[in-house]
């Protein structure tokens, strides 16, 4: 009888521990961010920052990875890759490698996540800002070594590999997929639109395994709550809190980001169709009263629609200056020719996009208004922002529109901006040019000085001659990691924050 009872109170010991470690959230962490996660489908992931902040290297890895300090190449699901034609590109896999769901990680199972990206049913936006019109044809050779072939040349194939997420063949190809499953180090376990979202360590993962076990995504549009919640230990890491929320220097850092912001110009109507309103636009705004105000110290007024470290930046352009007498006279000229200058214009905003937006976009109504322009904004959310600027745009616009606008270029190359939000072609675009195309789609398969000038022209074009947008800044974000955890956020962490790079003090 005492062996037995000694058995019992041993087993009723375990059954208290094993409890006591299936409760035990120490290695659980909270992120808060601005924004719901209201779609989960892995092809929108490089184009929508917050689908990718959740998923990309998470819950869906890539064939090849880009080093955060430089931007260079480096393999992750890929172990090594060649071209072997102008066209050709073979990638060689890594072995023992599994989906989340079972399914083999193999040369079949990648041809069907990026055949997946062309499904006509999906409109994968990722497709249109990586590829530009243009389709793959992807070959296995062996199970574990497949062919990319392109129909005109691509050299920056590695690039664009490491903005691809590689799904389960499992997936569906006729809807968006509300559970994406792929290799990476943790499982969508639950996902509420309008509350939550949760990863959970994925146990056959092939790689290291990271420190946090669990990660629960929730969404607050106050950047002042979003910070507050980590102060009070509601959470670990709020993204995108206020400047003026920045002040404690030990959880507190601010990062140059991947994004630019402009406000895009619809020109299909007047008086958004004359180049003199679309050049008093710009002059209108003192972009330098922004920074350390309303925005942060950080950011750099924008002269193009991306940064100086990306192939394709043109250092001669200059960014616009502020001249409202210069404004006011242009826009009185196109009344003296007959443009409607006093016709209303609609600029759509939202605020998930950046902290202290309704100050930045009242403050640049404001400066339109002085110089004659009848603007007005007007505050819609994700869904109405993300269908006034994406193809097709709709033709019985009953104002001229313009839109804010965020982009990120984080994979070094002018053509992952240029492509889909100037050519003729992109999903992003309202330009029609056959020259401004021409120059593109040189630059898009040259290599070298010849492929960097061809971008240059074209930049040079747009903001000189076209003038399509009034370019704002250079955005600067900062995040709040609490006491328990350390972080430390770089250019990419607005389109993906890693949760193994986040480890426990």
């Amino acid at each position: 009888m005492p062996k037995l009872k000694a058995i019992l109170a041993g087993m009723a010991l375990l059954a208290v521990a094993s409890a006591a470690q299936a409760q035990d959230k120490s290695k659980d962490i909270t992120i808060v961010m601005p924004s719901a996660v209201d779609v989960v489908e892995p092809c929108h992931m490089m184009s929508t920052g917050y689908i990718g902040l959740v998923l990309r290297q998470n819950v869906v890895e890539s064939l090849i990875k880009l080093d955060p300090k430089d931007s260079t190449p480096q393999p992750l699901l890929a172990e090594s890759w060649k071209q072997i034609d102008p066209l050709t590109w073979r990638i060689n896999l890594r072995k023992n490698v599994k989906f989340q769901d079972g399914a083999s990680f193999n040369s079949a199972g990648v041809k069907a996540a990026i055949d997946r990206l062309f499904a006509p049913a999906l409109l994968c936006r990722d497709k249109d800002r990586l590829f530009a019109g243009q389709t793959l044809e992807v070959k296995p050779v062996d199970d574990l070594t497949l062919d990319i072939i392109s129909k005109q040349p691509m050299p920056l194939m590695p690039l664009t590999l490491s903005q691809i997420g590689i799904t389960s063949p499992n997936t569906p190809t006729t809807e968006a997929s509300k559970h994406p499953v792929g290799t990476g180090p943790y499982v969508l376990t639950s996902w509420n639109p309008t509350q939550s979202l949760v990863l959970k360590q994925f146990d056959g993962y092939w790689g290291k395994k990271p420190q946090i076990q669990q990660a629960t995504y929730v969404w607050r549009s106050e950047p002042a709550l979003r910070a507050s919640m980590v102060a009070v230990g509601e959470a670990d890491i709020a993204m995108q809190i206020a400047p003026q929320d920045a002040v404690n220097p030990d959880t507190d850092f601010g990062y140059l980001n991947a994004d630019t912001s402009r406000v895009r110009i619809f020109m299909d109507q007047a008086p958004l169709n004359d180049v003199r309103v679309r050049k008093a636009l710009n002059l209108a705004i003192d972009r330098g009263s922004f920074v350390g105000t309303i925005l942060s110290k950080g950011v750099l007024p924008a002269s193009q629609y991306m940064m100086s470290n990306i192939n394709g930046y043109n250092p001669d352009l200059k960014v616009w200056p502020y001249d409202a007498e210069e404004a006011t006279r242009l826009v009185e000229e196109a009344r003296a020719a007959g443009v409607p200058v006093d016709k209303p214009i609609v600029m759509y905003g939202s605020d998930f996009m950046l902290a202290n937006s309704n100050e930045l976009f009242e403050t640049l109504i404001q400066s339109w208004q002085q110089i004659g322009l009848n603007v007005k904004l007007e505050m819609v959310d994700k869904i109405q922002l993300s269908a006034t600027r994406h193809k097709p745009f709709p033709t019985n616009r009953p104002t001229p529109t313009m839109v804010f606008e965020t982009h990120d270029n984080a994979a070094g190359d002018a053509f992952y901006t240029m492509m889909v939000y100037y050519h003729s072609s992109g999903d992003l675009s309202n330009i029609a040019d056959p020259a401004l195309d021409k120059l593109l789609e040189k630059g898009s398969t040259s290599t070298g000085d010849e492929r960097r000038k061809a971008f240059q022209e074209a930049n040079l074009k747009i903001q000189q001659d076209i003038i399509p947008d009034v370019m704002l800044f250079h955005l600067e974000s900062f995040i709040r990691v609490g006491p328990r955890v350390s972080y430390a956020p770089d250019f990419t962490t607005q389109g993906k924050l890693e949760l193994a790079d986040v480890t426990f003090k």
